[in-house]
């Protein structure tokens, strides 16, 4: 009987729980930039063709893409992103210094949902720590 009060107990209190963990809450469509990604500007896909036929949110992905690629990326490993019919991944290159800065080259590639492509640039860390395109 002891077992059963406990296990009912045990029920009880972790009910108001459970909507949590069946996605009761919902996040944000399009989650805003962190400060670093949003300093990169509109990134490499905002100066594309490419780029600019993205919907809203797959640009605001497209770009934290990129950022999280250049801050936090392996050379070599891509960084994806998707929704829904748009998608892409961010490549970094090796990071290498230019006098006191550091920089990256980067390739994304882009699928619009009607076309794809595959852009090259460059970025280089300011000295307030954030990354700006710089081909």
């Amino acid at each position: 009987m002891r077992n059963a009060i406990r296990v009912f107990s045990f029920l009880l209190l972790t009910a108001p729980l459970t909507g949590c963990l069946t996605g009761g809450v919902r996040p944000a469509a399009v989650a805003p930039l962190p400060s670093g990604a949003a300093a990169l500007g509109g990134g490499l896909v905002g100066q594309t063709a490419a780029g600019k036929a993205l919907k809203s949110d797959a640009r605001s992905r497209a770009v934290l893409a990129e950022y999280q690629a250049l801050q936090f990326g392996a050379a070599g490993v891509p960084v994806a992103w998707s929704t829904g019919s748009q998608s892409g991944e961010v490549v970094p290159t090796q990071l290498y210094r230019v006098g006191s800065q550091d920089c990256r080259g980067y390739s994304h590639a882009i699928d619009t949902g009607k076309g794809q492509s595959r852009e090259l640039g460059t970025a280089c860390r300011t000295a307030d720590g954030n990354w700006k395109t710089v081909g």
